[in-house]
């Protein structure tokens, strides 16, 4: 599960015909990262987070990403199912109203897009959001939208993207909240049910 934070946010975006796109090391690391999820043959989905623009850039490349490698998914807005688990996420900034931007949403259209995972029967939900709410995880930047969003759901799992030295878990009522840290920082987390609660989340760095 990855919710974002495969490119630098210092990254720049430069002239191309959309008009603005990424560059061609940034589009062929993209283009990498999800050939090396391709390579784990095992399910993986994918949001894209705030900092990826423009939008259409990475669906272009997330729909080119799931044609070549099928067991990569992007959850953005989207269902996925797989065995036991569904799986739904937002990789755009969310506030309570709507703002003049691609990449935001409001509460009204967030809960829209997201409503498919509350009424999957699969015993284990994950969500994938682009930011940490208020608390361990991401205090003081917390967006108390985004834990309104997790306590309504109540998903069993919640991956954010948060600032890697703010990794770290927290409880919204029954959800689990993991904060991986940014994957261009080399952090990432490993999840395994099966252990206690208290010894659940591993953290991973390059």
């Amino acid at each position: 599960m990855f919710a974002g934070g495969i490119l630098s946010p210092a990254r720049q975006v430069v002239p191309r015909s959309s008009p603005w796109g990424l560059t061609p090391e940034d589009e062929r690391f993209v283009h990498e990262f999800l050939e090396s999820l391709g390579e784990l043959g095992t399910f993986c989905a994918v949001i894209p987070g705030p900092n990826f623009q423009p939008m259409d850039e990475f669906y272009r490349l997330g729909i080119a990403g799931e044609l070549e490698f099928p067991n990569v998914h992007v959850a953005h807005a989207t269902l996925l199912e797989e065995r036991d688990v569904a799986i739904c996420g937002l990789g755009v900034t969310l506030s309570e109203e709507t703002l003049m931007r691609e990449d935001c949403y409001s509460r009204v259209r967030a809960n829209f897009f997201l409503r498919p995972l509350r009424t999957s029967t699969k015993p284990r939900k994950i969500l994938l959001l682009p930011e940490p709410p208020p608390g361990a995880v991401g205090w003081p930047e917390g967006n108390i939208l985004i834990g309104e969003i997790i306590d309504g759901l109540r998903p069993s799992l919640c991956v954010v993207a948060g600032k890697t030295d703010r990794r770290g878990v927290q409880r919204i009522a029954s959800t689990l909240v993991v904060n991986p840290g940014t994957l261009a920082d080399g952090s990432a987390a490993w999840l395994d049910w099966n252990q206690r609660s208290d010894d659940q989340v591993e953290y991973l760095e390059d």
